[in-house]
């Protein structure tokens, strides 16, 4: 009896030494229950690790319409991609309780409630475990300045904002082609030919060719549109398109050195914008024959284009005998009838911005049936819209609008004429803010403010 009560007591110091040898791992994680669309909140995590000092990792999944950044990290690289948060650490700090954080920024139309959970895995001797954070439900506050045909709920965000992109991309059925590009027969100049068939669009629009080193890029026929070549990227921008429903541009490239057609790799798109977001349309090269293309005949060499019969492009041959166009450096004068305000951040010489580079919480959303909102500004040059109209103190956020070749700052939204007018007037009178007026909308497109009171009823 005596000889087991030993064997149990050394069974039980074994179990001892072994439970000291591994290490207790705990997360927490703290986060608010309620939220408030269009502000921040902070996730924070407490890891008691113990003694853990190997390859760890602490990630969660967001929900669309939440972005992340970095806030306290302890030494462990932060990201953010394809709304997945991770802290990774090729190794843990030494102290045995560390607290990492980040900030969340809710998109100004959520509304509803989503569970926030995460996963803390780690290495522990040759073995890959993971704990697992128990999840929070959250609740968002809709914002008090989006009306509400403008809210969607965080589950449904990620399908309204495809729906959206989608229906934008299918209002116009563009198609651009580029004939192969051929050398010249009495010298070493290329020719390229681009047709842009865009029906009975006649907004902003440009056309960017990556033209490989060793080259240089001269216009022969830009039909109308502001040509330039620097950086090796050859560039049309057209204020209003041209107003046929297909054209064909031209360009020939000077060689340098030993460079031929051989060593031409093209990749160009045709940009334009709708309803505040770029879209894209990739260039493709065919072997076919532009040369005698015009807009009489192109919906018939489209069809044949489609159907494998188009006149196929010469491998060399001498250039169409069309003047070389200058490179005009300045953008002409666009006639604008809308008033512009220069506020003396406007009116810094600032360097243009890509559409792309300007955050999405900036762009102005799209939103349903009829409304109205003020336009405080319509600039050629992208400002940051915090930084100007900080200072006034507005409620309403002020977001930007890229239409005609304009950047156009608005403010709203509101759900009729009478309540945007009042804070028009409240604009002009106490912001001391000249020249805003009130613009109306459908369906994420601008209509004339008459044709908006005829459709609602509105006096």
């Amino acid at each position: 009896m005596i000889k087991k009560i030993g064997y149990i007591i050394s069974l039980i110091g074994c179990l001892f030494i072994f439970t000291q040898g591994k290490a207790q791992v705990n997360v927490n994680m703290f986060v608010p229950e309620e939220i408030v669309a269009g502000k921040e909140f902070n996730v924070n995590i407490e890891i008691e690790k113990g003694s853990l000092e190997e390859f760890s990792r602490f990630q969660q999944e967001l929900p669309a319409g939440l972005t992340a950044s970095a806030n306290q990290s302890e030494t462990a690289d932060f990201t953010f991609e394809s709304q997945r948060v991770r802290f990774i650490w090729l190794k843990l700090p030494k102290k045995e309780v560390i607290t990492i954080s980040y900030k969340v920024m809710v998109n100004e139309r959520l509304k509803g409630q989503f569970d926030l959970e995460g996963e803390f895995s780690y290495v522990e001797g040759d073995e890959r475990k993971a704990i697992t954070v128990a999840p929070v439900s959250v609740t968002i506050t809709p914002s008090p300045t989006i009306v509400p045909s403008a809210k969607v709920d965080i589950n449904d965000f990620a399908g309204v904002l495809a729906a959206e992109k989608e229906a934008i991309e299918s209002s116009h059925d563009i198609t651009c082609l580029r004939q192969t590009p051929y050398k010249t027969v009495t010298g070493n100049d290329i020719i390229v030919r681009i047709l842009v068939y865009k029906k009975e669009m006649n907004k902003f629009a440009k056309i960017e060719e990556q033209i490989p080193d060793g080259f240089d890029a001269k216009s022969m026929d830009s039909k109308d549109g502001i040509f330039t070549f620097k950086d090796g990227i050859a560039k049309f921008v057209w204020m209003n398109l041209p107003p046929e429903s297909g054209f064909v541009i031209a360009y020939r490239l000077i060689p340098a050195g030993s460079r031929t057609v051989t060593d031409l790799n093209i990749n160009g798109k045709f940009s334009y914008i709708e309803q505040g977001r770029n879209i894209d349309v990739p260039i493709v090269q065919q072997s076919i024959d532009l040369s005698d293309v015009d807009e009489t005949n192109m919906e018939t060499f489209l069809a044949s284009v489609e159907n494998g019969e188009a006149p196929p492009s010469p491998r060399d041959e001498e250039p169409t005998i069309i003047e070389e166009e200058p490179v005009i450096k300045e953008k002409p004068p666009v006639k604008e009838t809308e008033p512009i305000v220069e506020t003396e951040a406007f009116t810094k010489e600032q360097r243009p911005t890509k559409f792309e580079d300007i955050p999405p919480t900036m762009l102005l959303p799209v939103e349903t049936g009829i409304y109205y909102r003020v336009q405080l500004a319509a600039v050629h040059v992208f400002v940051d819209p915090l930084s100007v109209y900080k200072k006034y103190g507005f409620t309403r956020p002020v977001k930007i609008e890229i239409h005609g070749g304009w950047y156009k700052y608005s403010i709203g939204s509101f759900p009729n004429y009478r309540e945007a007018k009042e804070f028009r007037e409240m604009v002009a009178t106490t912001k001391r803010i000249s020249g805003a007026f009130v613009t109306a909308y459908q369906n994420g497109k601008r209509i004339t403010v008459p044709a908006a009171l005829k459709l609602t009823g509105e006096r």
